[in-house]
């Protein structure tokens, strides 16, 4: 008869585990969403701005962008080389090709590369964001 009562409160443990978990995951993923509303990059990136030159050679692009004053940003100007193997973000979230990057859009890029202190970056664009305008 104790055993009984071993395994229905076993069963009970792990129904009210799950339905806790299931309740956490539910939570965070509204949290995201909410943030990703403004924007789909991260807080902290190497440089937001504006693309302000845009060169295209060889498959490649080469972009200087003017970055927005900001504490969340590493560099206020960036020359920056988008390879066809980056990922470009679009607004929508979805994935968009390096044809579509045009002189004035706004974007959000993590580099591989240095710069000097926080005024000039230069490097290679690991993952790039194309932002709304404000």
């Amino acid at each position: 008869m104790g055993m009984k009562y071993i395994y229905q409160g076993l069963l009970a443990f792990c129904f009210l585990a799950s339905l806790c978990l299931t309740g956490c995951q539910a939570s965070t993923s509204a949290n995201t969403a909410t943030t990703e509303s403004n924007t789909l990059a991260p807080q902290r990136v190497d440089i937001r701005g504006s693309i302000i030159r845009s060169q295209y050679d060889q498959g490649q692009v080469m972009l200087e962008v003017e970055g927005f004053p900001s504490q969340n940003s590493r560099y206020n100007r960036a020359y920056v080389l988008v390879e066809p193997i980056t990922q470009i973000i679009g607004i929508d979230g979805q994935s968009i090709s390096l044809s579509e990057l045009r002189q004035g859009q706004n974007v959000a890029i993590l580099l591989r590369g240095g710069g000097n202190g926080n005024l000039l970056g230069i490097g290679v664009a690991r993952k790039l964001w194309v932002e709304e305008n404000f």
